[in-house]
Parts: structure tokens; C-alpha cells; sequence
């Protein structure tokens, strides 16, 4: 819970959601170990604790009571790098709710989820992964963030007209409990067997509303051919690259890539300089492949591109590109696949 392995999106929102109030970013952060200016770092990971201890801190700041519902509200599927591509990219409603399932790590959880047919409805029920305590403040607000942000992702991958069937909640109604009809739309019901948010089992059955997808076999084909073509034939390298690959734009820091391989940061540094290689040569390696992929197969526009590399905006983005190869992304492009303006 204390590992710094999640994407800042979240708490960016909630920043976001309390500049709207007046209260500075700086505020809300502080005791946090979270710089402001670190939310834009592409390679900045925080921890679920960094994140709760984020809520309690809007809960004592924030005149509004719903914050957490706003915030939820502000994420959007672009947010989520390559994993918000790929759920726009997959063919059917059914598919992307698999890949959402297999692949929900890339997603920044701070609750369980599970996903059921009953009857007419599809539910979405969240559980307590961090034994926060179903009746607590901080359960309460995880599940304020997660019943926003599923509506708003429903939205943009089905179409913005879909609205909730109802939600239920395992807790109390809060004093601003009218709130949660207002802003998501439906039914609300307190003191429920489970917290869940369900919608028409009939959206299943219809297309997904893309807007500039990845699809869902080329992201697979991609990380695939990139993985063979990166690494090494063998050695800690490959192991790297691949463990890489396996969370396009969003890519584990070299402290939890040598936790995972049972070995200091310090050893992990060494082994690779004897490889002749580093984690950043990795990494911009890998950035390197995808981008020239999806500038040279997809119609991505650059900010789409810098966003499933995990940059923070496409400047960033083409600075990278201009140093991995001397040219402009726009350059690399061919004339078919342009969707830029010229000089980007």
C-alpha cells in the first residue's frame, strides 16, 4: 500500500477539483511527500496511502461536500494512457469489460472491483481493498471517486448520453447524500448490502462510440513485436524490457522493478551497467518503439501519442522524439496518417 506504483491521476483531479474552491495545489499536498509540480512528471508513481492521505486532506479543506464526486467526474479514459485507448479501441462492450478486468492494475485501484449481471442491469460492485472500514469517512470517499469515474469512463467509451440505472452504497447516507442524484444522474440507495453502480444490460449490445482508438489486436501486436524486437537475448536487460512492455505508458520506476526482481535498486543499476545498458536507456528504448509504431500505424494525433507514452503533454513528447531521432513526429508520419498540424 506504501509502494509508489499508481499513476497521479486521481489525485491531480482532486487538486484540480479544490483549485476550483480557491485552495492551492500546494495545500492540498502538503504532508503528502508530493510536490505540485511532480503531478506533471510522466514518471511520477504515488502510493494508495499517498492517495487516501490526499482525501482526508480535500475533506478537511474543501467547502463542498461532494469533491469527491466532482473529482471522479473529471477523469476521463485518456487519462488512463494506453489502457484508456485500448478500452476505446475494443470491438465490443463485453470485451472491453474483460479487458478492463484483466488489465484494471493499469488503472490506479484504490477499491476491489467486480462486475455482475442481474436482470436488466450490469453492476459494478467496489469492495474494501485496504480495509479502510465499510462505514468510514475514507470508504465513503473511494467510493464517492470510483462511482464518478466509472460513469464518466462508461461515457466515453458508450456515448454521453448513458446514464446510471442506480447506485448503491454500503454506508450511511452523508449529509450530502441529495448530491448523488444531482451529479451522477439515478437512483441513489444508502446502507446497501454492497456499493455498486449499475447500468442497462442493453448497452452490451451496442457499438462502442470510438473516438481515436488504438485497436485492441495492434496494441497486443505491438507490445509483442516490440518485445521481440528490444530485448536482449538474455540477461537482466530482457527481463527489463519486457516487465516494461507489459504496462505501456505506464511504467514501473526502477525501485519497484528491482522489488519485483527480489533486488535492491543499487544491484538492479549494476547488473544493467554491466549489460552496458540503464533503466533510462530501457525506458526510452521502449517510449522510442511504441511512439514510432503509433506515428507510422494509427491516426493518433501527437497529444494521443504523448498521453499513452505517459508524458504529460505533447511538448514534453516532442522534445523526447526531437533527442531519440533528430526529427519531428510530424516528420515521421507518413502523408496518409497525418492528423496534425504541420510543425508538430
Amino acid at each position: 500500500m506504501d509502494t509508489p506504483v499508481d499513476l497521479p491521476q486521481k489525485i491531480a483531479a482532486l487538486v484540480a477539483t479544490l483549485r476550483d474552491e480557491g485552495i492551492p495545489a500546494s495545500q492540498v499536498l502538503a504532508s503528502t511527500g508530493i510536490a505540485p509540480a511532480q503531478l506533471a512528471d510522466p514518471g511520477f508513481r504515488v502510493s494508495a496511502r499517498q492517495l487516501l492521505t490526499v482525501l482526508e486532506r480535500c475533506a478537511q479543506l474543501s467547502r463542498d461536500p461532494g469533491f469527491a464526486l466532482r473529482a471522479g467526474l473529471r477523469l476521463r479514459v485518456n487519462h488512463f494512457g494506453l489502457y484508456g485507448y485500448a478500452l476505446l479501441s475494443c470491438p465490443t462492450p463485453r470485451e472491453a469489460i474483460h479487458f478492463a478486468l484483466r488489465y484494471r492494475a493499469l488503472a490506479t485501484p484504490l477499491l476491489g472491483l467486480a462486475v455482475r449481471e442481474s436482470g436488466a442491469s450490469l453492476c459494478w460492485s467496489f469492495s474494501d481493498l485496504h480495509a479502510l472500514g465499510a462505514c468510514s469517512e475514507l470508504f465513503r470517499l473511494s467510493c464517492e471517486i470510483q462511482f464518478a469515474t466509472q460513469l464518466s469512463l462508461h461515457r466515453d467509451v458508450m456515448g454521453a448520453g448513458i446514464r446510471p440505472n442506480e447506485v448503491r452504497a454500503a454506508y450511511p447516507a452523508p449529509c450530502h447524500a441529495a448530491l448523488y442524484e444531482n451529479l451522477l444522474g439515478c437512483p441513489v440507495h444508502f446502507d446497501a448490502p454492497l456499493s455498486e453502480i449499475s447500468f442497462d444490460v442493453k448497452w452490451l449490445a451496442q457499438p462502442i462510440a470510438l473516438g481515436h482508438p488504438i485497436p485492441a489486436a495492434l496494441v497486443r501486436e505491438t507490445c509483442d513485436r516490440l518485445l521481440h524486437d528490444l530485448q536482449p537475448a538474455a540477461g537482466t536487460a530482457s527481463q527489463i524490457c519486457a516487465m516494461l512492455l507489459a504496462q505501456p505508458g505506464r511504467f514501473p520506476d526502477i525501485e519497484r522493478l528491482a522489488q519485483r526482481l527480489d533486488m535492491s535498486s543499487r544491484t538492479l543499476r549494476r547488473k544493467l551497467l554491466l549489460e552496458g545498458t540503464s533503466y533510462q536507456q530501457l525506458l526510452d528504448g521502449v517510449r522510442h518503439r511504441l511512439a514510432t509504431d503509433y506515428l507510422t500505424t494509427t491516426k493518433l494525433n501527437t497529444e494521443d501519442v504523448a498521453a499513452s507514452l505517459g508524458f504529460s503533454d505533447a511538448a514534453n513528447f516532442r522534445q523526447a522524439f526531437k533527442r531519440w531521432t533528430g526529427r519531428r513526429p510530424s516528420d515521421f508520419r507518413p502523408q496518409a496518417l497525418r492528423r496534425d498540424p504541420p510543425g508538430v
